[in-house]
């Protein structure tokens, strides 16, 4: 039966008294219940018809009303102590993350606001994600988005999608298999396949980029030097050339002031784009002389700025916050996440593409 039947089948004065309480209980703010908050209100529920046994001489319907109020009054109660505490942002993110993870071991980034043709990089990132929790909670989600990751991987070498999303995908999902292999071992065989399909969409210049015969762009061209730098140090020979010759180029895109190109000769400026090559050049350029000043020069030039944003933008925040890391100033760095932290109920620049699947990884990876 369901709750306006059950209403109908009441006397009025019972009927009015439920509808009043089911609107209490209505107008409650949803909270994360504390300990035993189940066995606390039953308890309460018990107390009051203890209580109304002994008042047998009440109107029927205001023993039950009292004992619906009673629990009113206890949800009310524990639920507001329990969550005196503020919720870790970054346990929620890691919790809504695994929930929502496919049955095939992928994200769908067209339930949560984003497009799917960039499934296979929000996979990776989502992995990413649950990657850092510290207490390996989610190893077995973590475990089938890889084997979801390896399934995607066509016989190239690369992660689907055509023309700019093909090479995005590549790019994020390169990197997140490279940082995944060393706890994954199974990941080695798409990890090589990918890595030759880095080097064979490398530009003559050195870059990476989104449409066939140009130079190079700085967005690709960093997450593949990343993706680049990690498999490197695990001992793929494959990333050796391309990592160099990578670095070069973004060297090459560097302004006087710092900043970043994202072409050679544009003078588009962008924050999220100097970071993330900026964090690049200081992570992956630690061999090569001069790269990690450059590196921190870039990060310098985004000091003016790092204050918050009218137009949220959870994929410059993450870049931003990682930049100002690798350059030892965490002052700046949690300026950003407080920063993500107020602006993620808002519309994000980039939410068509990823959705709150951007939202909760990116503030996820981005956390301390």
């Amino acid at each position: 039966m369901n709750f306006e039947a059950h209403m109908a089948a009441l006397p009025p004065s019972e009927a009015e008294a439920f509808r009043a309480i089911a609107g209490q209980l209505r107008s409650l703010r949803e909270r994360e219940p504390s300990p035993h908050l189940t066995d606390r209100i039953l308890a309460a529920v018990d107390a009051e018809r203890q209580h109304e046994r002994r008042c047998r001489n009440r109107a029927p319907w205001w023993g039950v009303a009292a004992a619906a109020a009673a629990l009113v009054a206890a949800v009310s109660y524990f639920w507001t102590a329990s969550s005196a505490a503020p919720a870790d942002p970054v346990q929620t993110g890691l919790a809504w993350l695994a929930a929502n993870q496919e049955a095939n071991g992928t994200w769908s980034p067209a339930k949560h606001g984003g497009a799917e043709v960039y499934r296979p990089a929000l996979t990776a990132l989502s992995a990413l994600a649950l990657d850092r929790d510290e207490k390996g909670r989610y190893a077995a989600q973590i475990q089938r988005a890889c084997e979801a990751l390896s399934g995607l991987q066509g016989r190239e070498g690369a992660f689907g999608g055509e023309g700019r999303a093909r090479l995005y995908n590549h790019a994020i999902t390169t990197f997140a298999l490279a940082s995944l292999c060393p706890r994954h071992p199974a990941l080695r065989p798409a990890l090589d396949r990918a890595l030759a399909y880095v080097g064979a969409q490398q530009t003559v210049q050195g870059g990476w980029d989104y449409e066939p015969n140009s130079e190079g762009n700085a967005a690709l061209t960093s997450w593949q030097v990343r993706a680049l730098a990690c498999a490197e140090a695990q001992g793929f020979d494959a990333a050796k050339v391309p990592l160099r010759k990578g670095l070069r180029w973004l060297r090459s895109v560097t302004r006087d002031d710092g900043s970043i190109a994202y072409h050679q000769g544009s003078s588009a400026r962008s924050d999220g784009l100097t970071a993330l090559a900026a964090y690049a050049l200081i992570t992956a350029g630690k061999e090569f002389a001069g790269l990690q000043e450059i590196g921190r020069h870039a990060v310098g030039s985004l000091k003016s700025s790092p204050q918050a944003s009218p137009v949220a933008d959870c994929y410059r925040d993450y870049a931003k916050v990682m930049a100002f890391e690798s350059a030892g100033d965490t002052a700046q760095a949690d300026t950003v996440r407080r920063q993500m932290q107020t602006q993620k109920s808002q519309v994000d620049q980039w939410g068509s593409v990823g959705g709150k699947l951007y939202t909760a990884a990116f503030t996820v990876l981005a956390a301390r």
